[in-house]
């Protein structure tokens, strides 16, 4: 049963602060340091101190950005920079944006929703981790005992109880409008009618969750909750049981699934040579021209025109300096929606067979932009690169519900969710 709650969420005062829309980040994980600098020079008060500060010279453990977060949380609390609401809510999300020459608007319901094992079957993961990013946003926790970006949760409103609740609350104003740079424009309405709070929970407590962005941070909140759960006896209501998500419908209009790339850096020469017969050999190969990153946008729309039933790459580089579009000629037979998906097949039929799974590590590497890749083929940084198409929503929902994960970096939800728009507190009770 998924216990979805309201809470009393930290929000930016932005008579102390200043514009919202110069206060907000993504989340950490997609921040290069060139736009963490950028967002350090827009506000002195950026969520990206908190979320992904810098690090200085001569910091040591206990004494480093994790540490220096926490002092600001509590300085910015302490100044009125931050708030908290006086009462527990939900809050709506509207978020406008364009993406391939189109306008999209995407509805959310930020709120806090209590963490459970994955084999509890509650709240889903779709794919696997890597322990690397678990350990920095540990250490986070520990310090600042605090989430400043919402998990990207899906869920099905079948009886549309959570529609009607979301299209009352955003007929209203807005508590703040923001239109912050490189993010899509946003808009938040407290949730605070108990009937309204009522008729979302009722709604969603027999409803399964979808981890759509944030696995990693997902077990991160469980690590943490049973490190605290070791040294203290924890209430039920307690905030550190619950994780804050942003969650939205399957059937939103602008929720945008897009691929996710990959490209084969650092093979041997041999190594590479094998790769390439084995692509020619295995695929119907279309020439689309030589490698350029401005044809990216073309290339991935005649990507998509292939029927979904074929399996079909984008390869930049099997044949040297050329784009071209794979379709396999006889896959194997598949068993159900996770075996047929492009990703499987890459890496399970086209990958493995020249790089076993250690050496496969070593020698892939994740872009979810498809013009990065071709510009690291382009420039000899990467020797090819795989232009992926998305895994349609349909299949995906199959996936998840079985309990069976994609290949890691298999899905790319498009946005990334505000960072620093509802900060949820973790200490206390909710």
């Amino acid at each position: 049963m998924a216990d979805v709650r309201p809470f009393r969420g930290v929000r930016y005062n932005t008579v102390a602060a200043g514009d919202l829309s110069t206060l907000l980040s993504p989340p950490f994980d997609v921040i290069s340091e060139a736009e963490r600098e950028r967002l350090y020079a827009g506000s002195p008060y950026n969520v990206i101190r908190l979320e992904w500060g810098r690090d200085e010279p001569g910091d040591t453990p206990g004494n480093d950005w994790y540490a220096r977060a926490a002092v600001l949380q509590a300085e910015w609390l302490a100044s009125g920079v931050l708030k908290e609401d006086d009462s527990v809510s939900l809050y709506a999300i509207e978020e406008t944006f364009s993406f391939a020459g189109k306008n999209h608007i995407r509805q959310g319901l930020i709120s806090a929703v209590r963490l459970e094992e994955f084999d509890k079957g509650v709240v889903l993961p779709h794919e696997y981790t890597r322990p690397g990013p678990k350990v920095d946003r540990l250490e986070l926790m520990r310090s600042a005992k605090a989430n400043y970006s919402p998990l990207m949760v899906l869920y099905r409103d079948s009886d549309a109880a959570v529609a009607t609740v979301m299209k009352r609350a955003t007929s209203g104003k807005p508590i703040v409008d923001a239109a912050p740079e490189g993010l899509p424009s946003m808009k938040l309405w407290r949730i605070s009618d108990a009937a309204d709070i009522a008729a979302v929970t009722e709604a969603l407590a027999d409803t399964q969750l979808y981890l759509a962005d944030g696995h990693h941070r997902y077990e991160t909140a469980l690590t943490y909750r049973d490190e605290v759960r070791e040294t203290r006896a924890i209430g039920h209501d307690d905030a550190i049981n619950f994780r804050l998500m942003t969650l939205i419908s399957v059937e939103d209009p602008g929720l945008l699934l897009l691929g996710y790339h990959r490209q084969l850096e650092g093979a041997s020469d041999d190594e590479l040579a094998r790769f390439r017969e084995y692509v020619v050999g295995a695929f119907d190969l279309e020439d689309k021209g030589p490698i350029d990153p401005t044809n990216a946008a073309s290339f991935e729309e005649a990507l998509n025109a292939v029927p979904e039933d074929q399996v079909a790459i984008g390869f930049a580089g099997v044949e040297p300096g050329r784009l071209q579009i794979g379709v396999m000629r006889s896959p194997a037979p598949a068993a159900d929606e996770l075996a047929a998906s492009d990703y499987t097949r890459l890496h399970n039929e086209v990958v493995r067979p020249t790089f076993n799974l250690e050496r496969e590590q070593t020698v892939v590497a994740f872009e979810h932009n498809a013009v990065a890749v071709l510009r690291s083929v382009s420039a000899g940084a990467a020797q090819v690169g795989f232009v992926m198409r998305a895994v349609p929503i349909d299949p995906f929902e199959k996936i998840v519900t079985r309990g069976q994960r994609l290949p890691s970096k298999s899905t790319y939800f498009h946005p990334k969710l505000h960072t620093g728009a509802v900060i949820q507190r973790l200490e206390g009770e909710l």
